[in-house]
């Protein structure tokens, strides 16, 4: 057995699967594969993994609990969201072996599954393990979730799960909006009143450095990590003596000594390479990740 980790999974699943015939069964299969890579196309391949089901397919996903949430609920508007019922899980998961038959197993998996069973066409459930960790990483996105009520499968096993919410992710929107025009307003104010008295205050502008990195990278200046890129495309720094270091997981860092002044406009162009070969074959690269 492998060492766990812990990702999100989003279970994709056709209803009624199974009362099907053989050639609707394909048919469907096929269809749904096809939005699924789709819509993954976006989703560097070190981010994810797609995994086959009886009655659909799985996508787990490495990425934070939030960005996993939008990729889930992209995944299930791009299939046909009418036609499905989707779940979204988030904890360990292994491999039961090392070999060539293995099969990935655990508590993400199982919540995602169970999770889409209980759905109705057209909304994705999302399991209480996976509001934990998105209260806990990121609390803001956390309100788009609603409470959808407890489920009782034939065992009598009781689940809790919740709904995502798109009205409250524009409602959250609306009042941020509402709170960058109020601030806007009182810096304007406040620009106004005290330019002549903060003015020596501000004199010292940043430098900006932009990044044109790719495939992708996760960057860090003194030691500080700064973000990933994407979304990262530029930082600014104060002016003087900087070390930056951009990590990118399968290659060498790129590393860079900076002595910026006062506003200026610095670019950084870097492709990375990989440093050993890259085995596109999936159980190793999962024996890879789950560390056996």
């Amino acid at each position: 057995m492998s060492n766990p980790v812990h990702a999100s999974v989003a279970f994709l699943r056709i209803p009624e699967f199974a009362e099907l015939q053989v050639s609707e069964q394909a048919s469907r299969k096929e269809h749904l594969e096809a939005r699924v890579r789709a819509g993954l196309a976006r989703v560097a391949n070190e981010d994810r993994l797609v995994l086959d089901a009886d009655d659909g397919f799985a996508v787990v996903l490495f990425d934070e609990p939030a960005r996993a949430l939008d990729i889930a609920a992209e995944l299930h508007a791009a299939a046909g969201a009418d036609a499905l019922q989707a779940g979204l899980g988030y904890g360990p998961l292994a491999l039961s072996s090392a070999g060539g038959d293995a099969r990935v197993f655990g508590d993400g998996l199982a919540s995602a599954m169970t999770a889409a069973r209980f759905a109705a066409r057209g909304r994705m459930l999302v399991s209480d393990g996976f509001a934990r960790a998105l209260r806990a990483l990121a609390p803001d996105r956390a309100t788009e979730l609603a409470p959808a009520g407890d489920f009782t499968d034939t065992d009598v096993r009781v689940y809790s799960f919740h709904a995502h919410d798109t009205d409250l992710r524009a409602v959250r929107r609306r009042k941020l909006t509402v709170f960058a025009v109020g601030g806007s307003i009182l810096i304007l104010l406040a620009g106004v009143i005290g330019r002549d008295v903060y003015q020596p205050l501000f004199r010292t502008r940043p430098a900006i450095v932009t990044l044109d990195v790719k495939p992708r990278g996760e960057v860090f200046v003194d030691g500080n990590a700064m973000g990933k890129i994407p979304p990262l495309t530029r930082i600014e720094l104060a002016p003087g003596r900087h070390h930056l270091s951009i990590r990118n997981a399968g290659s060498a860092p790129y590393e860079l000594n900076l002595e910026l002044e006062a506003g200026q406009r610095f670019n950084i162009s870097h492709t990375f390479t990989p440093s050993r070969s890259q085995k596109s074959d999936l159980w190793r690269d999962l024996r890879r990740r789950f560390g056996s």
